[in-house]
């Protein structure tokens, strides 16, 4: 009987802490099973925990894969100190109120963008297209970029972030100078 076989069989639940250890060893031994029956065993608890401090089911799915990404790549760190089900759910609560703190300044990003509505509020006429076009022609390459992967293709600045591999608050002032540089060449 292979190790997989014998950890699903004894499986009772997460309270059983020897079981928990045991599958927690396995999974920082990169055993697929393991992290399979650790999932099985753990996700209804840790999903409320997730729902419970986001209060959206979507977000706490989202919470939830990272947690277990996050397991899978550290179960190694586990020092075995406390319950394998407490450090798992310090683990959630932790990343779901990150993810709150996350959702609450990209609000906050948003309201505080003094700019942000600029390319909303303009008429939409061809002759006015074509100044927007020449505007940003005329920005720098680096708050062209931003603007247009922000404004036009939506992404977030967190994920420009990402993508440009460039410091958070760079993209931002490249935007806000950008969107400051559109708006006076438009009203020119």
């Amino acid at each position: 009987m292979s190790v997989s076989s014998s950890l699903e069989q004894t499986a009772p639940n997460a309270s059983d802490s020897a079981w928990m250890m045991r599958v927690m060893n396995r999974v920082a031994h990169q055993d697929y099973a393991a992290l399979k029956s650790l999932y099985d065993a753990t996700s209804s608890r840790l999903m409320g925990v997730a729902n419970r401090i986001l209060k959206n089911e979507q977000e706490a799915c989202d919470v939830l894969q990272d947690v277990y990404l996050k397991i899978w790549q550290q179960a190694g760190d586990y020092s075995g100190r406390g319950s394998v089900m407490g450090w798992l759910t310090v683990m959630t609560r932790n990343a779901a109120l990150d993810r709150l703190k996350s959702n609450k300044r990209k609000r906050e990003d948003l309201s505080e963008d003094p700019g942000a509505d600029i390319l909303v509020e303009m008429p939409a006429s061809e002759s006015h297209d074509l100044g927007v076009h020449q505007c940003l022609d005329q920005l720098n390459e680096n708050a062209r970029e931003a603007i247009v992967l922000s404004y036009i293709y939506g992404y977030s600045h967190q994920e420009l972030h990402e993508r440009l591999a460039r410091p958070l608050g760079t993209i931002k002032a490249w935007i806000r100078r950008g969107l400051q540089e559109l708006k006076k060449c438009l009203e020119a």
